[in-house]
């Protein structure tokens, strides 16, 4: 049984410090605004895993639902925690447990009768076992999300899928529609299938010979059509952040302005990328626009398909990384970042048509901050709750996921 790893060597992944807290000071005439008090509550146990991304769905009681990969000495397991009002931790527990491999990147979705299916990768380790054939699997659960069942059948017809770097969305009728680094080809498949593997075909987007696939996000817009955002890492005029309609049929890719290329630092998302559909119309990326000497010069907000991008206000220190976008009702977007200038995570909110910024807010990281290696954001009620996946800076720590919540 065998996997394939989404990013060959963690392209760059400690490149410089961008994963490591720094004691270094903002870039001289960007003012640090003043770090405001943020209640975190841990809602994991220690993961034993820094590259990873939580699965997040917000069921239509306001419960905020987070799945997330463990390493337990020679196995992994996967679990859930929701979280209610005020970054409370209502439930946790346990989805699988003792496989060879899981998804670091599990993905939860909508399903039937306003349930959820967690989709990801990975073998249950039993010889024989269709679980056990490295493909893409799912399970599901109601809303309440405390009872998961393993479901029949895969979500892809390669058994290769790469433990990191996975997306999932559904469409409108709730099919599920998920996507997988590739090496240089963006793989995706629509559907599932009752056997494993799914006797249907993937589909592929080629990125370019000699190329890497990183941090694949998978969107779904107003009228329903369903684009991906990755990142190309490859040193040459293609590197940079792209964007490709796929259903309901491909428009091409096209690359996102300012956002990479030859001689330019590699300025990979570290994560997956931000990617969101607005409520209301338009598709949005988030991203790190790279300089000769900067791998973040600014971060760039850019509706797909415009001309140019505008710059993320607070995000010029030459220190942003790990660059996290969430839709919000009314048409809102939020907008987060981890400065390691700072050791802070930074905020904003744009207006309701996404044309104008409000105050930028700067926010303490988790306590004890040693390695931060993930922000995500959920705000589809209007408050934005920040998922950060940090080690400690303690003995024997191991990442742990964290929660705290931001009004509008």
């Amino acid at each position: 049984m065998h996997w394939l790893s989404g990013r060959t060597t963690l392209v760059l992944l400690a490149a410089a410090g961008l994963l490591t807290c720094s004691a270094g000071s903002a870039v001289a005439g960007q003012a640090a605004a003043p770090a405001s008090v943020a209640k975190w509550t841990k809602i994991s146990t220690g993961t034993g895993l820094g590259l990873a991304s939580a699965g997040l769905y917000r069921t239509a009681d306001g419960r905020l639902h987070v799945a997330w990969a463990r390493k337990d000495g020679t196995t992994y397991s996967m679990h859930y925690s929701t979280i209610g009002s005020g970054a409370k931790l209502l439930n946790t527990g346990t989805i699988v447990s003792k496989w060879a491999g899981v998804s670091f990147y599990p993905r939860l979705i909508a399903a039937a009768k306003g349930g959820m299916r967690l989709v990801f990768s990975g073998g249950n380790g039993k010889n024989g076992s269709p679980y056990d054939l490295g493909a893409m699997y799912s399970a599901t659960s109601g809303s309440a999300g405390m009872t998961w069942t393993l479901a029949p059948g895969a979500l892809s017809h390669s058994g290769l899928v790469s433990l990191t770097d996975d997306a999932a969305v559904a469409e409108p009728d709730g099919t599920p529609v998920a996507s997988w680094a590739a090496g240089d080809l963006l793989d995706y498949h629509i559907g599932i299938s009752p056997t494993v593997p799914d006797p249907n075909p993937d589909h592929s987007v080629s990125v370019g010979a000699g190329s890497v696939v990183i941090g694949p996000t998978l969107a779904r817009a107003k009228d329903g059509s369903i684009a991906v955002a990755w990142f190309t890492s490859s040193g040459q005029a293609n590197q940079g952040y792209w964007v490709d309609q796929i259903l309901p049929t491909p428009k091409g890719k096209v690359k996102a302005p300012g956002s990479g290329g030859k001689n330019l630092g590699n300025n990979q998302p570290l994560e997956a990328v931000a990617f969101t559909a607005r409520v209301g119309g338009g598709e949005y990326l988030a991203y790190c626009v790279p300089t000769k000497i900067l791998l973040c010069g600014h971060i760039a907000l850019w509706r797909v398909g415009a001309a140019k991008a505008v710059t993320v206000p607070g995000s010029a220190t030459g220190q942003a990384s790990h660059v996290a976008i969430a839709a919000s009702p009314g048409g809102y977007l939020w907008i987060g970042w981890f400065d390691s200038g700072m050791g802070k995570i930074r905020l904003v909110r744009t207006s309701a048509a996404a044309t104008k910024f409000g105050a930028v807010r700067t926010i303490a990281a988790p306590p004890k901050l040693g390695i931060l290696s993930d922000v995500q954001i959920e705000a589809s009620k209007g408050a934005a709750d920040v998922i950060a996946l940090m080690q400690q800076n303690v003995p024997s720590a191991s990442p742990l996921y964290w929660d705290t919540q931001v009004k509008p």
